[in-house]
């Protein structure tokens, strides 16, 4: 079954991710590691997101088992797989709607999967033992959201904004991805400014994406020479680990 929680936290490993730089790919994978933490839902929340007729080009696949289903519409999942997501989400809603998710932070995004972290663990046994980890969704990632959406406003609307907010994130960091300096000292300037905030975990989500592609551009436009430099600063090591 293909993962709603994982979706958003992929974009966000996607932007921390270390890169083929040796020189660079200690701390690049420190700041992975500090974004996976918050992302642990994508390991323990397995959700069965919306499908549409067809595929495109931004579809994303993720496989199930080795006798993986791929479906178009998210109607033909077995119903026991829908009745396990809906209770799921009946069971986070009362967390997931007294969170502002436009202004929700790493911190607060991680303190809310550690929260459900026992609940998440039980639904990927039920939906591994009912076969819903055969399924995998075919279509675009805004519209498998989409209809994720659709069913959360049914079965527990207090979730329905923290879905909404996965589904930006998935978009912001596909729309930002090429929106970074080419330039080494232009990439290093643009970070500059979030490492006077604090640390990372009080970065807002969508400051995390952005912060993360930074993060990973230094690896591929400054040389080893400057990447390593810039990765063995007190401030930097500071900030992604705090």
């Amino acid at each position: 079954m293909k993962r709603i929680i994982l979706a958003g936290a992929m974009a966000l490993l996607a932007a921390c991710g270390s890169s083929g730089n040796s020189s660079s790919s200690g701390s690049a994978t420190t700041a992975a590691a500090s974004v996976t933490t918050a992302g642990s839902a994508s390991n323990t929340a397995p959700a069965a997101t919306s499908a549409t007729s067809g595929t495109d080009a931004t579809a994303t696949t993720i496989s199930g088992t080795g006798d993986t289903i791929t479906i178009d519409n998210f109607g033909d999942m077995p119903p026991k797989c829908i009745e396990l997501l809906s209770s799921f989400l009946k069971k986070i809603e009362p967390a997931a709607s007294a969170i502002q998710w436009d202004k929700a932070t790493l911190r607060d995004f991680e303190a809310f999967t550690d929260k459900y972290k026992t609940e998440s663990d039980a639904f990927d046994t039920e939906t591994a033992a009912a076969g819903c980890n055969k399924y995998n969704l075919s279509g675009s990632d805004s519209k498998q959201f989409e209809q994720m959406a659709q069913l959360a406003s049914t079965e527990a609307p207090g979730t329905l904004g923290f879905i909404n907010f996965l589904g930006a994130l998935s978009a912001n960091a596909t729309a930002t991805a090429g929106s970074v300096p080419a330039d080494c000292a232009g990439t290093i300037a643009a970070i500059e400014p979030y490492l006077t905030k604090g640390v990372m975990k009080d970065l807002t989500m969508a400051e995390v994406t952005k912060f993360g592609q930074l993060m990973s551009a230094v690896s591929n436009v400054c040389n080893d020479t400057e990447s390593s430099a810039f990765f063995a600063r007190d401030d930097v090591n500071a900030f992604i680990k705090g």
